[in-house]
């Protein structure tokens, strides 16, 4: 009796197994057994070249994807596949083009959008015509407000618990959502920045305004409501790209200097559609007192404050100190940035229900006991907000008072830069872990109520924008004791005690007449401005909205100082130059990997560097790059274009060979376009496992008859090559 067939469906489940066992020779063999019954199963097809794959056939993976395709042109699946073949036999404009029919297919699918903008720059085809001059920033009153939230989402992705720069950015949004809308009101839109794909993406609002109302509530991060939320909030893949309109403004009230490649991202989003860009700038502190930050923060923000001079349009300032201290490192940049001040906002308790909700809230903490005496102390413990002086001062009137007559000190806050000197001293002395406490992780709400219970507070910082914690403290009612310098003079002069600072005899004294009159420290208290101090978010709010909807007058967009070596890495000096914001600012369009302390790597395909010369159309100019080559070296093809027709001309670059090339053009109407087009470029072989092309380390750009720019230049790329091994 002969064996019955087995059927095609028995075929394709001995298949299947084999295939989830990983026994791949197996697996197609009975794949292509199905598709001898059924050739027009396009699944099986997919499946069958990811078999031949495996056994390390790419080709014939690729034939077997691109049969699938053309079996089912409708679905996304098989030209992903084709994509991802192609990136491994080192073929990147094919496959970019590739995932771009599968885009088509699922426009709204989040994997095919990232894998999309991860290779869209080799879809790019470099034009042969002049440089022409980029349109003006849009003036007149601005068609919409949208607001950058890039940093806020990335803290809270972290953390619950807002410090002072969050706190303004959440009071300040929640206020303008919160504000009825209706004619002559702009429309409002929440925007964010994804870094990994250069991407800007469109925030809900409704799911922002919960995640605001969840931060106030409590501190725990790991509520389960919380990580929804925010989850749910920070899911840029499911979300659609940000609906930004031409004539826009676009602010940023919180940090930008710390999310990567920033103002390229704005370069890219401004390419499509133009829009005028506001900062706020909350204080200057990274540039006035370097040495109370982290090295790596001084850096970052020193590029991101030059850089402001060249891309935005507007700042806001939380003071007029602030504002003094950016008009004083600004002043080297180029032409002043129009600038408002918009001073900070404090709520206090809000209404009585809610003042017993914080009251509870406050309760529960490790610290204060029920009923004790308390000072509290709302900062970072980092070295800038000067704990350990504040610790010499509660020893001081502990030793003179009696331990039993001085109030506990409560420092809300987490430990942070250079926090070890004040938390060791308080370690070391019995007396001050018996009188001091430490909490981190309060809750908006029970910090409110710490505020209610306290006897006064104190915020003894070396320089501050604003100093947020002292409104806070005055709006509640409660008497501030700080220091008499910075944006402290503004925020405290509702009724703040002051004293010289750094001066600690004094500190002690005015501790001391605080802690033992209280019939003075209530004359004190009564004397605040409640009302100066307790300003609404609405108020700071609207002021900020007055200031983004002044109507503003067309820009041309800055140009290149030409003569100038710049150094496109971020190993220099820590400070905000010009030449380092250039350095970054020429970097144009999704060709390059990120910056790094000797320059920048290119990706495959073609990189272009943005050099936009004042000079007439037609002048002669040069160009000269100083180039690093990747592992194994690479053969790439450069041109520099201006007034159009130009050539390409090829290089080859050894392994990690340093050398300078020059190139020359005629200038066009925007000035000069250098483009370097690595093909399919080489595998660095770094832990991203990034492909380049080559490295630039530096460019100039001149006139052709700046003789002495050319000969600077010569001599620098020598040393450069002279250094090399």
């Amino acid at each position: 009796m002969d064996t019955p067939k087995p059927t095609p469906d028995a075929i394709r489940a001995e298949a299947d197994a084999a295939r989830d066992q990983r026994r791949w020779a197996e697996a197609e063999h009975a794949y292509r057994a199905y598709l001898a019954e059924r050739p027009r199963h396009w699944e099986i097809v997919v499946q069958l070249g990811h078999c031949v794959k495996e056994r390390g056939d790419l080709e014939g993976a690729l034939a077997l994807y691109r049969q699938a395709e053309a079996l089912e042109p409708r679905d996304f699946d098989p030209p992903l596949q084709v994509s991802q073949a192609l990136r491994m036999l080192g073929r990147g404009r094919e496959a970019a083009e590739a995932i771009g029919r599968a885009l088509a297919c699922a426009p709204h699918n989040p994997v095919l959008r990232r894998a999309d903008a991860l290779v869209r720059h080799r879809r790019h085809d470099p034009g042969d015509g002049p440089v022409e001059a980029p349109p003006p920033r849009p003036g007149g009153l601005p068609t919409q407000l949208a607001f950058d939230v890039s940093d806020l989402l990335a803290y809270l992705r972290e953390a619950r618990t807002p410090t002072g720069i969050q706190r303004v950015q959440m009071g300040m949004l929640g206020a303008l959502l919160a504000a009825p809308r209706g004619p002559g009101r702009p429309e409002l839109l929440l925007m964010a920045y994804e870094p990994s794909t250069w991407r800007w993406w469109h925030v809900e609002e409704a799911a922002f305004r919960q995640v605001l109302g969840l931060a106030r509530l409590e501190a725990r991060a790991d509520d389960p409501a919380w990580r929804a939320a925010t989850a749910k909030l920070c899911e840029a893949d499911a979300r659609p790209d940000a609906p930004l309109r031409a004539g826009a403004t676009l602010a940023t009230l919180g940090n930008a200097w710390g999310v990567e490649d920033y103002f390229r991202g704005l370069r890219a989003l401004r390419a499509q559609v133009p829009f005028r860009y506001v900062a706020f700038v909350h204080d200057c502190v990274p540039l006035v007192m370097p040495e109370h930050c982290l090295g790596l923060t001084v850096r970052l923000y020193a590029r991101w404050f030059a850089s402001l001079a060249l891309h935005a349009d507007g700042l806001l300032a939380n003071s007029e100190s602030t504002l003094r201290d950016v008009r004083q490192f600004a002043a080297p940049l180029g032409p002043e940035l129009p600038a408002t001040v918009v001073r900070l906002a404090a709520e206090g308790l809000g209404p009585p229900a809610e003042a017993g909700a914080a009251r509870a809230a406050a309760e529960a903490l490790p610290a204060p006991l029920p009923g004790e005496r308390f000072v509290l102390f709302v900062a970072t413990l980092e070295s800038r907000k000067n704990h350990l002086m504040v610790f010499q001062a509660w020893l001081a009137l502990i030793r003179r008072l009696g331990a039993a007559a001085v109030p506990r000190l409560v420092c809300v806050g987490k430990p942070g830069w250079h926090a070890e000197a004040a938390l060791g001293l308080r370690e070391r002395s019995p007396e001050l872990r018996r009188r001091v406490s430490v909490l981190h992780d309060v809750s908006d709400l029970a910090l409110a109520g710490l505020y209610a219970r306290c006897d006064f507070t104190i915020y003894n910082s070396f320089h501050e924008g604003w100093g947020l914690p002292v409104s806070e403290s005055l709006a509640a009612g409660k008497l501030a004791v700080v220091p008499a310098q910075s944006g402290l003079l503004e925020s405290g002069a509702p009724g703040a005690v002051f004293f010289p600072p750094q001066d600690e005899p004094a500190l002690v004294e005015a501790l001391a007449r605080l802690v033992t009159d209280p019939a003075h420290r209530a004359a004190l208290e009564a004397a605040i401005d409640r009302k100066a101090a307790g300003r609404g978010w609405h108020q700071a709010a609207a002021e900020a909205l007055a200031a983004l909807m002044q109507p503003a007058e067309e820009q041309a967009e800055p140009a290149l100082p030409l003569g100038q070596r710049l150094a496109i890495g971020t190993g220099g000096p820590p400070a905000a130059t010009l030449p380092a914001a250039w350095a970054e600012r020429v970097r144009q369009g999704f060709g390059w990997w990120w910056q790094e302390a000797w320059g920048c790597w290119t990706r495959d395909g073609v990189a272009t560097l943005g050099l936009p010369a004042a000079v007439p159309a037609g002048t002669a100019m040069r160009v000269m790059l100083e180039l690093r080559g990747p592992p194994g070296g690479i053969t790439v093809r450069l041109r520099l274009r201006g007034a159009g027709g130009e050539g390409w001309r090829r290089l080859a670059i050894g392994p990690d060979q340093r050398l300078a090339c020059v190139l020359q053009a005629k200038a066009g109407p925007g000035g000069l376009v250098a483009e370097i087009d690595a093909g399919d470029g080489v595998k660095l072989g770094d832990r991203g496992n990034r492909v380049v092309g080559v490295g630039i380390v530096a460019v100039m750009t001149c006139r052709e008859d700046d003789l002495a720019a050319r000969l600077a230049a010569l001599e620098h790329a020598e040393g450069v090559l002279e250094g090399t091994a």
